[in-house]
């Protein structure tokens, strides 16, 4: 995947793709951004999981931070269905001020999705709020996942 690197000199906040070689050095950083999220997963992805697939490359991080602070994190890859309709998926989002640096990251992706031959970003909305806060950013809501415990 191509990094992009974007300063938002008003806020000094900077947006970066972490190489996969860099995972290791930053991992211990980035752990307390991703549990919420995947706490949230219901058992879909673990940190263990996530890390290998981020030192792997098949999973990019990119990370928001303010000055040597990482205020937060966000995983993108690629998954192409059976139609080939290829999709930019953001599954994990997590940190602070999201505020801040939302509109500016969701630019960042909708441009390496275009590197990547994506025609569309997609992620998942573990929490409700989120359709209020990306409605006005033109996402829309395509399905709803339910579930159903068979029991042991």
């Amino acid at each position: 995947m191509d990094l992009q690197v974007d300063r938002l000199e008003s806020d000094n906040l900077v947006i970066a793709a972490v190489p996969q070689t860099m995972i290791g050095l930053i991992w211990d950083r980035v752990v307390p951004h991703l549990e919420k999220p995947i706490s949230l997963s219901h058992g879909e992805v673990t940190l263990d999981s996530i890390k290998r697939r981020l030192i792997s490359g098949d999973v990019l991080l990119i990370t928001i931070s303010r000055e040597s602070e990482i205020i937060a994190v966000n995983t993108v890859e690629v998954r192409e269905s059976e139609s080939g309709l290829r999709a930019l998926f953001i599954p994990l989002i997590g940190g602070s001020e999201m505020n801040e640096w939302m509109d500016r990251f969701l630019d960042i992706v909708k441009a390496i999705a275009k590197d990547l031959n994506c025609t569309e970003l997609r992620g998942i909305a573990a929490r409700k709020g989120w359709m209020r806060k990306l409605k006005p950013l033109g996402w829309s809501e395509v399905s709803t996942i339910i579930k159903c415990d068979v029991g042991e």
